[in-house]
């Protein structure tokens, strides 16, 4: 189910959206926004476990630099991800020489990304009833854009799509509310949170990168 909504959400980038109208837009998660770097991330993690006045407990508890970072904050896992250009594809589209990346929000789509930037947020916590999720997030987001079921009647997936469209590249984002079948009734661990522009430029980016390998390939085989 999960490589399924993945496959519609970075395949078939106009499968999920319409052009309906939205009380919120999902901007980033918390204190992070999307397009944020792991750098600026990481140290903002750093600071806050550190702070001898927070009332928070924040741990640092798996980092890959550029792709992932795995922080417990009061109790709960919050894996963030980050996206980089594949390295293949500085062969079509090389970074400007001297000039700093720019937001990605604004011409990410065109440019050669080597600093990690943040696309997704997976929250991972105990087992609470699917029905009390949907209703939190109603009450902030409106009704989902798309819900599935499962053969099982209980497990599935609800789609919230966050994002405003009429603004070029898209702001906002989307988020995936997981569900799964205990003591045969519907519960949920796991919501993941997406950047709707990043995944536009990932989408690109998937398309490229295989169109390049596609050459080299051909380069290989017929000198």
């Amino acid at each position: 189910m999960k490589k399924y909504l993945l496959i519609l959400l970075f395949c078939f980038p106009g499968y999920l959206f319409s052009q309906t109208e939205i009380p919120n837009t999902l901007d980033g998660f918390a204190e992070a926004s999307w397009g944020m770097t792991f750098e600026s991330i990481r140290e903002k993690f750093l600071s806050m476990a550190t702070n001898p006045d927070s009332k928070e407990k924040i741990e640092i508890l798996n980092e890959k630099k550029d792709v992932s970072l795995l922080i417990r904050r009061n109790g709960i896992l919050y894996l963030y991800r980050f996206y980089k250009t594949p390295e293949l594809l500085k062969e079509v589209r090389p970074k400007r020489e001297g000039q700093p990346e720019t937001d990605p929000t604004i011409d990410g789509q065109t440019e050669f990304r080597e600093n990690g930037i943040l696309f997704s947020v997976g929250v991972t916590f105990n087992l609470v009833p699917s029905e009390k999720i949907k209703e939190k997030l109603e009450a902030k987001y409106g009704k989902p854009r798309k819900e599935s079921i499962g053969d099982d009647k209980v497990s599935g997936a609800a789609i919230w799509e966050l994002v405003e469209r009429r603004e070029n590249p898209p702001r906002g984002g989307f988020a995936v509310v997981w569900r799964e079948g205990y003591k045969k009734l519907p519960y949920t661990r796991r919501i993941d949170y997406f950047s709707a522009n990043i995944r536009d430029i990932i989408a690109k980016d998937y398309v490229d990168f295989f169109s390049v390998q596609e050459t080299k390939t051909l380069r290989d085989l017929i000198p």
